[in-house]
């Protein structure tokens, strides 16, 4: 057990805060660990475990033996440990790199296959659709040298991948018609006929009605646009969280026809207002 202060008497630095070689020779209680939390993300100070290792490496220690964790004692804290964890900013070299190096190892570079990991590939998936980035995994793909419609043909499928892929575009209100998915994405189509014998029977198999599915509406450009204004004629609210929610199909539909939603909203010639 770490001694306490001499003196009884807690020196404080400049800014208020305790001293790296006072924090060394505290013994702390919960309170105080939540308070000296409190104070520093009050302070907008770094709270990223790592960064709080360099700098309050003792801090830390008594957060994860009083609350089990640092993320618990910051949660503890009030404060969302989701807006403290740092995170890359990504460019488009580190995602490039990325793609190269899963390429080099032989690895499924699908969309479907890489947003289901849980490491930086699978980060950089989802970063490529920033605007600012790419706007779409296919073009993430293209840039890191590669053909995005190849990288879709061969990509490692068995019946229940193909099962995922079909209920995951009619979650997504995407057409599940046979000639909508040969031209999105002909190799979930050849699988299903291959593991199936026939698309139908990979319909059923995902519990969808193939009737059902060839009565769907297939989006094109203009009527997504057409549909877009119409809800701004409305009054509807434009947001992407708003579309999602309240008109999933139309949201949907914009993504995969314009890479994003906000590509289709300008596409549409409608500013959001923030």
């Amino acid at each position: 057990m770490p001694p306490r202060f001499r003196h009884g008497r807690r020196p404080h630095g400049a800014d208020g805060c305790l001293p790296y070689d006072a924090l060394h020779r505290m013994v702390w209680d919960k309170n105080e660990i939540l308070q000296a939390i409190k104070k520093l993300h009050k302070q907008k100070k770094d709270l990223s475990y790592n960064a709080m290792t360099r700098r309050k490496q003792p801090l830390v220690s008594a957060a994860a033996y009083h609350f089990g964790s640092y993320r618990t004692a910051v949660e503890r804290a009030g404060i969302d440990y989701a807006t403290v964890v740092r995170r890359p900013r990504w460019t488009r070299p580190m995602i490039i790199g990325l793609i190269k190096q899963a390429k080099r190892r032989n690895e499924d570079l699908h969309w479907s296959a890489v947003t289901k990991r849980r490491d930086e590939l699978g980060r950089a998936a989802f970063a490529s659709l920033q605007p600012r980035l790419f706007g779409s995994w296919d073009r993430a793909l293209h840039a890191a040298g590669l053909d995005a419609d190849e990288v879709n043909r061969y990509r490692k499928w068995n019946k229940d991948t193909i099962v995922f892929e079909l209920r995951g575009r009619d979650k997504d209100h995407e057409p599940l018609n046979s000639g909508a998915v040969q031209g999105d994405d002909p190799g979930l189509h050849a699988a299903a006929v291959r593991h199936f014998s026939n698309y139908d029977a990979a319909l059923r198999a995902a519990r969808l009605d193939p009737q059902s599915v060839r009565a769907r509406r297939s989006w094109t450009d203009a009527e997504v646009i057409k549909g877009l204004k119409a809800t701004k004629r409305a009054g509807g609210h434009l947001s992407d969280s708003a579309v999602r929610r309240e008109n999933p199909a139309l949201y949907g539909a914009a993504v995969r026809l314009f890479g994003s939603f906000t590509a289709a909203r300008e596409a549409a010639g409608i500013n959001l207002k923030r």
